[in-house]
């Protein structure tokens, strides 16, 4: 999976703890609510993390709960790597849409910034569901409604075409193909909200100078869609405008609870 989008937060020096943007705090704190359902968190356990990566998002969600202790599985498409989650979680390399384990293995599940590669999300979600008892948490950000914005920034037009380079291919009206998809598994939808995400801070170690970091590196570097020159001068004339208090990053995640429709919880 090409995971060029990704709102993981960037790592610690020593490679262990996710640096959380103070911007996500509140977020990650209520997928964890979420995530638990009401229950206490052993009624939680085990946990599997569907599309887990390097575990950066996972440890952001999970860290200083029961849950990070040995609290589960996460699984991926490709091999594992550098292991940066829960330290006492296993990992394995898995296809979501064939899950190596028995029925009811799991209390819970999270998929979080994966909906948008499953080839087959319906089918995907229905696995999932036939190893997991309890809630599925499925979190999706919304790439389309990503916004840099400079009030007075002469480049308007130029970070339009920049960002639509960049979420091309991003699954549109998402709320709607999240529908589809967990009825189409069989699953009940418990809720479904918006988690609105802003910011007016563009300094380094910033969510939105992270983020405009990935933008960078995959439009430049990976894709090579654009040239440097250009897009820093973009970069530069959002940082005129923040300087002069005129920059907001406006970003949307789409947060859906989900359990099997036969579920008795």
């Amino acid at each position: 999976m090409p995971h060029h989008r990704s709102l993981s937060p960037p790592a610690q020096r020593d490679g262990r703890r996710p640096v959380i943007h103070r911007e996500l705090q509140r977020h990650y704190d209520e997928l964890y609510d979420q995530l638990l359902n009401g229950r206490p968190p052993r009624a939680a356990r085990p946990l599997l993390d569907v599309g887990t990566g390097d575990g950066l998002a996972l440890s952001a969600i999970v860290q200083g709960t029961p849950l990070s202790s040995g609290g589960g599985f996460g699984v991926d498409a490709e091999a594992p790597g550098d292991w940066l989650g829960p330290l006492e979680w296993a990992v394995v390399q898995a296809d979501a849409h064939r899950l190596p384990f028995a029925d009811d293995a799991f209390r819970s599940a999270l998929l979080v910034d994966v909906f948008e590669w499953l080839r087959h999300p319906s089918g995907a979600l229905w696995e999932v569901s036939r190893v997991t008892e309890g809630p599925i948490l499925l979190v999706q950000t919304d790439w389309e409604g990503l916004w840099f914005q400079a009030d007075a920034g002469r480049r308007v037009e130029a970070g339009r075409e920049l960002l639509r380079l960049f979420t091309k291919g991003a699954p549109p009206h998402l709320r709607r193909s999240i529908r589809t998809a967990a009825a189409d598994a069989g699953l009940a939808l418990q809720d479904l909200r918006v988690a609105s995400i802003s910011s007016n801070r563009l300094e380094q170690g910033s969510l939105a100078w992270d983020l405009l970091e990935g933008v960078r590196r995959y439009l430049v570097l990976e894709s090579a869609q654009v040239r440097a020159r250009r897009f820093d001068e973009w970069r530069a004339e959002l940082q005129r405008e923040a300087a002069g208090g005129q920059f907001n990053l406006l970003l949307r995640r789409v947060v859906a609870l989900l359990e099997r429709a036969d579920s008795s919880s």
